[in-house]
């Protein structure tokens, strides 16, 4: 079971499930399947359909695109992260994504790359040094759309306590659509840099 609105959609624009049945189970599943298509109607409609086709002749131009850029910008975080000074470093506390998974010893995991050897996924978390800079962050980038979803051309970030109140509060999600990663680096450098001015700004005087 898929959920064609993201990444087979890719557009924002559709809505779409889809049920795939293995070929060793579609003599006993089909016909079920085909009767309560029947008698509940769920066939999706014509102009969905034809959104859902369009989509899928760039499905993967789209997704490999979105992947690499998403690496991209996980790797240059990762290091921005460490290197004392910068405003990554200010900022943001830790980064999650695929490509960062390492072993014990520090080593990448032979058995995630032959898993995923086409790219890592274009969806990543970071966690900021405080809540405060989570919260604030999305309404300081340009490029980036405040919006909880993934899978489309556009990229998304979003503070995830907004629409889920267990998690940590320092979370955001960010979603890379097909923009220029480099651009999207550059949005997020000014971004942290408003946070960072936001907070000399506010600082008590002494």
């Amino acid at each position: 079971m898929h959920s064609g609105t993201k990444y087979f959609g890719g557009h924002s624009d559709l809505l779409c499930g889809v049920l795939a049945i293995a070929p060793r189970r579609a003599e006993k599943w089909l016909v079920q399947l085909q009767m309560e298509r029947v008698f509940l109607g769920s066939v999706m409609g014509s102009m969905e359909g034809w959104l859902g086709i369009r989509s899928l002749r760039t499905l993967e131009l789209r997704v490999r695109k979105q992947s690499a850029d998403a690496e991209n910008l996980v790797r240059w975080l990762e290091a921005e992260r460490k290197r004392e000074g910068s405003v990554v470093y200010d900022t943001v506390a830790e980064i999650k994504h695929a490509s960062l998974q390492v072993d014990s010893d520090g080593k990448e995991l032979g058995w995630l790359k032959k898993q995923m050897p086409n790219g890592f996924g274009p969806v990543f978390a970071i966690y900021m040094n405080d809540q405060g800079y989570a919260r604030k962050l999305p309404s300081k980038l340009g490029l980036f759309h405040h919006a909880t979803s993934l899978g489309g051309v556009e990229s998304l970030i979003e503070w995830r306590s907004m629409t889920d109140d267990g998690v940590d509060k320092r979370l955001l999600r960010l979603s890379i659509g097909v923009e220029g990663w480099e651009d999207l680096r550059d949005d997020l450098v000014q971004g942290f840099e408003a946070l960072l001015k936001e907070k000399t700004n506010t600082a008590p005087s002494v």
